[in-house]
């Protein structure tokens, strides 16, 4: 019997926010993400902390402003379009080691919709994410003391048995990092559809000092807002896709048809 996981509020996965990614992340990022890849990160792997899609980090510049904080709520990924001279905001980070949403290890928007990364914790990724490698449970999961009953009893050499037992341990909670590692995938396969329909082009290998000063001056817009400006999607479209993602709708079918 799996046990069943256990939040105890103790703060550790929001008190340190930087860094929170495998060696074999960091090494692809170092090697892809200064200018070969559409996607430019915007500073060094370092300060990496949790990401925000666009859509969710314009809540919480919303929401920062209710608590009387400055999150530092900063562009992190983008895409130099040349066909607009544009740079098209996929991902914002906040800038600080701990979350500055956090106050005596309590959430200040906890009763708000926070972001997926949020909600997420302790996975770090699912077992649906294609990356190419052997899943390994051990890689699955932060840094988080309730996992350590949990952990030793997964078997990750079954995958549905595996996927069971985490919905045993997890229950809806679960779906949170389906969802997330499909919103990923989908902002992945949108790129290169626009490529392909020559409704982008990005610009990539290219000097990182050169791209990274031509996105400064550029003119910035969310992903979101750039797919309503080039009339890919209406704004209708864009509230019900977001919605599709914040009630985990894709999770739900993904789940239930991998356990039927």
């Amino acid at each position: 019997m799996i046990p069943k996981f256990q939040c105890i509020q103790c703060g550790q996965c929001c008190s340190h926010i930087r860094g929170m990614i495998s060696e074999e992340e960091k090494e692809f990022l170092k090697e892809n993400a200064y200018g070969k890849l559409p996607l430019v990160q915007l500073f060094p792997i370092e300060r990496m902390s949790f990401p925000l899609f666009d859509f969710e980090a314009k809540r919480f510049k919303e929401w920062q402003k209710e608590v009387d904080i400055d999150a530092k709520i900063l562009p992190s990924r983008v895409i130099l379009d040349l066909n607009s001279n544009k740079s098209i905001i996929v991902t914002y980070y906040m800038d600080y080691d701990s979350c500055p949403f956090l106050k005596n290890n309590k959430c200040l928007i906890y009763d708000k919709k926070r972001a997926f990364i949020c909600r997420l914790f302790p996975f770090n990724k699912g077992p649906f994410l294609n990356t190419g490698e052997n899943l390994k449970k051990e890689e699955m999961f932060g840094s988080c003391p309730s996992m350590k009953d949990i952990i030793p009893k997964l078997k990750d050499n079954n995958k549905k048995e595996l996927v069971t037992q985490l919905h045993d341990a997890f229950g809806e909670d679960f779906l949170d990092i389906i969802e997330y590692d499909y919103l990923t995938e989908w902002i992945n396969r949108l790129i290169i559809t626009l490529m392909k329909s020559k409704e982008i082009k990005p610009a990539m290998n290219y000097p990182y000092n050169f791209l990274l000063k031509r996105i400064n001056n550029s003119e910035k817009v969310d992903l979101m807002d750039f797919l309503k400006e080039k009339g890919i999607k209406s704004t209708d479209e864009i509230e019900r896709l977001i919605k599709r993602f914040d009630n985990n709708i894709d999770a739900k079918e993904k789940l239930e048809g991998f356990l039927a």
